[in-house]
């Protein structure tokens, strides 16, 4: 760190309130290249995240064969700076430790290939606007994390360009992607949810593309696929990662001449289609691997969107119990508030599945404690949706395992129930894709009905 900013306040970044709104304050980032080719540049970066790499999107780019094109992600973390390796070929070393994600010293260096960086913490500080809102679409939230990614997908909405949301299973991509088609002037138009992780990839171009009649067996007459279905809208591709190799040329194709050729057609359709991609993976590194086409990467992430997982935000947990019983009392099943007790444990949880996670957990609590009649949910720790014995003869994975497909069972059942068995219908109120509510239904033998929409 600088001589400058030794010593001095800790905090680097806040939120705060002016005429003109909220602002992010964050103090900037020095890098100074001590080894490798660039050795001697030196340059500060507004936080609060810098990107290095060989690509020439990131913010530092270095000419280092031995650097891979999205290699680390420098991020200012409650008055340090965090190091997170965006899985490069070679790696990322902080103070001759190899890491994945670590905190860095005042005084700490890090190598990626052949160059070594010694990174600083300025006292100087930048303003950024940051959105003032508490929810986006469906998404909620008021901590920086949240309002940061509310900023950027403010500004998705109000252009027409790809974009990519990131994020861990459970924080709410769908809901970011459906917030950005409704906020952009393609609202009135339709909005088509295309999972790839749901479809076999034999059919995924078929799906994708449609396809004309006797161009496969099967294939009884002609059909329309999602990108001639969300024509005038937005195309969704969640879990675009799963998308097989053989057909990313077709997707890139169609991206950037916004035609599509039906399965065994030779003539192109004209489509205006606005895609909106989402995964869990880190597409970087599935790039570095050879698993995902670096062409197709950069056409998708022409806007780039990370929602930030709940444990980087406990304090939107207290907003979102408050959201998920409001719910639950919406429809007919009034419940009391939790307890300071109860949040504040929910609050210290890792959430691995995420909001998803928590929101099951606060539903499961709410019915343990009785529902409309019986004594409030505020006295149900995350433990208690553990009930009855526990056979420690079976392993712990199998154990979870029944537990988890138990609960599933019994929540989707009840959705069902609710939603007269309506699959779209039943797919929104679990913030689920109706293929998850359709394998469900397949899996468990649950009763739905042909009425869907």
């Amino acid at each position: 760190m600088s001589n400058d900013a030794e010593g001095r306040d800790a905090i680097t970044e806040i939120l705060f309130g002016d005429a003109s709104g909220l602002k992010l304050r964050s103090r900037k980032i020095r890098l100074d290249v001590v080894a490798g080719p660039q050795a001697g540049q030196r340059t500060d970066f507004a936080g609060p995240e810098v990107r290095i790499g060989s690509a020439r999107g990131c913010d530092l780019v270095l000419f280092d064969n031995a650097v891979s094109r999205h290699h680390v992600s420098l991020r200012i973390d409650r008055g340090r700076i965090r190091v997170v390796d965006e899985g490069s070929r070679n790696g990322t070393v902080l103070d001759g430790v190899a890491i994945r994600d670590a905190y860095a010293r005042a005084d700490s260096s890090i190598t990626i290939g052949n160059t070594t960086i010694r990174l600083g913490l300025l006292h100087d500080v930048v303003d950024v606007p940051l959105s003032s809102r508490e929810s986006f679409g469906g998404l909620l939230g008021k901590s920086v994390p949240m309002r940061v990614a509310f900023t950027l997908l403010e500004r998705a909405a109000a252009v027409d360009d790809t974009v990519l949301v990131e994020g861990e299973t459970g924080t709410g991509k769908e809901l970011a992607a459906e917030a950005i088609h409704e906020e952009s002037g393609r609202g009135a138009g339709p909005f088509i949810v295309f999972d790839c992780s749901a479809v076999a990839p034999s059919l995924m171009e078929s799906e994708l593309f449609g396809h004309v009649r006797g161009s496969f067996s099967g294939a009884v007459a002609d059909r329309e696929g999602a990108f001639e279905a969300a024509d005038g809208g937005t195309l969704f591709l969640d879990e675009i990662g799963e998308l097989p190799i053989d057909l990313q040329p077709k997707l890139l194709r169609a991206l950037e001449r916004f035609e599509v050729r039906r399965v065994g057609s030779n003539t192109p359709r004209r489509v205006d289609v606005r895609v909106v991609a989402a995964t869990n993976r880190n597409l970087a590194e599935e790039v570095a691997r050879k698993a995902f086409r670096e062409d197709l990467f950069y056409r998708l992430a022409v806007v780039r969107v990370s929602l930030p997982p709940l444990r980087e935000r406990p304090d939107d947990v207290p907003l979102l119990v408050d959201h998920f019983c409001r719910e639950r009392a919406q429809r007919g099943r009034p419940v009391q508030p939790l307890s300071d007790k109860a949040l504040r444990t929910l609050m210290s949880q890792a959430w691995p599945g995420n909001v998803r996670e928590l929101r099951n957990a606060v539903i499961r609590a709410i019915s343990l404690g009785g529902g409309t009649t019986g004594p409030a949910p505020t006295s149900v720790p995350p433990s208690a949706l553990v009930t009855g014995s526990i056979d420690l003869s079976v392993p712990l994975k199998e154990a979870r395992d029944q537990l988890c497909d138990s609960f599933e069972e019994a929540y989707l059942r009840q959705a069902l129930i609710e939603t007269g068995g309506n699959v779209s219908h039943a797919a929104r109120l679990a913030g689920v894709n109706r293929k998850f509510i359709q394998r469900a239904v397949r899996r468990f033998g649950l009763r739905a009905t042909d009425d869907d929409e």
